[in-house]
């Protein structure tokens, strides 16, 4: 072979690796497009949760004119809807400290209505009793864990 061609052979070699290394550099650059177009799909992806989320929120809203657990249960008198929202908002609360927070409320209320009414929920399987560990506390209550899952749910949420 002749230096002429030992040249262009050389040459030859030197374009053809050229040409590997831009190939290489190309696959890496469509590789990270590639991840930075999943990274956006998943957030719009978030994005759209959000958005029927809040939407689900309005669409209750417009129809019952508020947002409220009692939404999701039997609960037709106000006492008992705003117990049911006082033990969403706190868990272990017992009869003196709902009676408190429903006298927050609403303006009046009596231990004897609260414990009928309370009750009346547990009855219907929305809140239930529990007793403190420390036996000078007393019974607490709070909201089952179905009626906590269907709100949960009816959210949007995943719980």
């Amino acid at each position: 072979m002749s230096e002429e061609e030992d040249v262009k052979e050389r040459e030859l070699k030197d374009e053809i690796e050229s040409l590997r290394d831009q190939v290489k550099g190309l696959e890496n650059m469509l590789e990270e497009l590639m991840n930075l177009h999943k990274s956006v799909l998943d957030k719009a992806s978030v994005a759209s949760d959000i958005e029927k989320r809040y939407m689900r929120m309005l669409s209750l809203y417009k129809k019952f004119g508020r947002i409220s657990p009692a939404q999701l249960t039997s609960v037709e008198d106000p006492i008992s809807e705003k117990i049911v929202e006082i033990l969403f908002d706190e868990k272990n609360l017992n009869i003196t400290q709902i009676t408190g927070r429903l006298r927050e409320k609403k303006g009046s209320a009596s231990r004897h209505t609260v414990r009928k009414k309370l009750k009346e929920l547990e009855e219907d399987n929305i809140v239930k009793e529990t007793e403190s560990e420390d036996p000078n506390k007393g019974k607490y209550y709070e909201i089952t864990d179905e009626v906590v899952n269907r709100w949960a749910k009816m959210l949007g949420i995943n719980k």
